[in-house]
């Protein structure tokens, strides 16, 4: 006959015992496996879910649990440590969240590649580390899709027709088809892999199918647990990084609120990284990234993936916008002020330095007849916001006034 009462007393006891193992430090292994123990010696059948939601609740309730800092006493305080900078943070969870197909595996491997090979920057934030082991746990893709990622990224080739072969230093890669979930075996043979591989690089793809089949819900804080579960357990030298999709309503949000269900997710990271199309036209290929850290300066990068995992950097969002806006007042400019413009791109291309009003005439003397004349013409180009000018000091001609492009 069921007795309430009795599985009650059952669960509140598991929950003391969560909060026991966590404060003893048992590893996360033995500590479910001790709590599914207990359980079943309770009569209790609990899934993997609500085991992890006790353990979480136990968690929950001793972190609220602190004697704070004590004074006249030396704190270490681990200075921040960056991979990529600004972007990907060394050693602590960063959470790239983006649409689907927005490129975000795409994104992640070119950096993979750039460490790899020892590039000094990636899109115009230098890297700050070298070669590192790589564990990819991508069962959100086939292994077809993975191949046109690291194939151009030096990460994998086809040494023939129909087979690929995955290149140092990725130690395992998993796929849709030979797939891992973060159950508790799966958690346990990532571990081992990270502890076998020193400072290696988890990539987590994606949280979603990482879950599956779990029974968890994501749109619920506790779906988080495995991914917390995770963390715990990896070596303190590993450096995590977790891919998600962006919510369709929220997409336009900042990089904290975008992210697909809980909010418990992004809670847990570091760093978060957005990317979202820049524009809503759909030939439009541009991508802007923005981030959010807990002690990073704010990215805000254009973007464009011009092959498969071939990057390029359009510049800041205000850089692009105002190119943009520029390029729509160009098409106004008359005849004489589209050459004049023109003349002062290709001097700058060409040597670096401004234009002044006397080159100009030179170069257009249908245009101008006098200096005079091409100085008012690069003034009201300089007042368009196509130039900007500097007074200099030329041998033999006093002051003279500089023109070069302002963007």
């Amino acid at each position: 006959m069921y007795d309430e009462t009795q599985d009650k007393k059952a669960l509140s006891e598991l929950q003391k015992l969560a909060e026991k193992l966590i404060k003893e430090k048992t590893p996360p292994f033995e500590r479910q496996a001790l709590m599914r123990c207990a359980a079943l010696d309770s009569s209790l059948s609990l899934r993997d879910g609500e085991l992890f939601q006790l353990i979480a609740k136990a968690r929950a309730k001793l972190k609220g649990k602190s004697s704070g800092e004590l004074p006249n006493q030396e704190i270490d305080i681990p200075e921040e440590a960056w991979l990529w900078d600004q972007l990907i943070s060394d050693r602590t969870l960063t959470l790239v969240t983006a649409l689907q197909k927005v490129g975000k595996s795409a994104l992640v491997s070119a950096f993979f590649g750039c460490l790899t090979y020892d590039s000094k920057e990636f899109l115009g934030q230098s890297i700050n580390a070298k070669k590192r082991p790589i564990i990819i746990v991508g069962t959100d893709q086939p292994l077809s899709d993975w191949a046109k990622i690291l194939v151009p990224c030096g990460l994998m080739k086809k040494p023939r027709k129909g087979k690929v072969e995955i290149l140092d230093p990725i130690v395992r890669l998993w796929h849709l088809q030979n797939s891992i979930h973060l159950d508790e075996k799966g958690i346990e043979e990532i571990v081992q892999l990270a502890e076998e591989n020193k400072n290696s690089i988890v990539l987590l793809d994606a949280f979603a199918s990482l879950i599956g089949g779990l029974g968890l819900d994501e749109n619920k804080a506790e779906a988080t647990e495995p991914i917390r579960f995770l963390l715990e357990a990896l070596p303190s030298d590993a450096t995590p990084i977790l891919l998600h999709h962006s919510s369709k309503s929220r997409s336009g949000e900042r990089a904290s609120n975008a992210a697909r269900g809980s909010n418990a997710l992004t809670a847990e990271a570091s760093q978060i990284i957005k990317m979202d199309w820049f524009s809503q036209d759909e030939h439009d290929q541009r991508i802007s990234i923005s981030t959010q850290g807990r002690n990073s300066i704010p990215i805000d990068l254009v973007v464009e993936q011009i092959e498969r995992s071939q990057w390029i950097s359009h510049g800041s969002t205000r850089s692009v916008t105002q190119k943009e806006k520029l390029a729509q007042k160009e098409e106004d400019l008359s005849e004489r002020q589209g050459d004049a413009l023109e003349e002062v791109r290709d001097y700058w291309e060409e040597n670096f330095k401004g234009l002044n009003s006397k080159q100009l005439q030179d170069a257009y003397p249908d245009h101008f007849d006098t200096d005079k004349k091409a100085l008012a013409t690069l003034k009201q180009l300089e007042k368009k916001g196509f130039l900007q000018s500097t007074k200099t000091a030329l041998e033999g001609k006093g002051d003279v006034r500089l023109f070069k492009p302002s963007v």
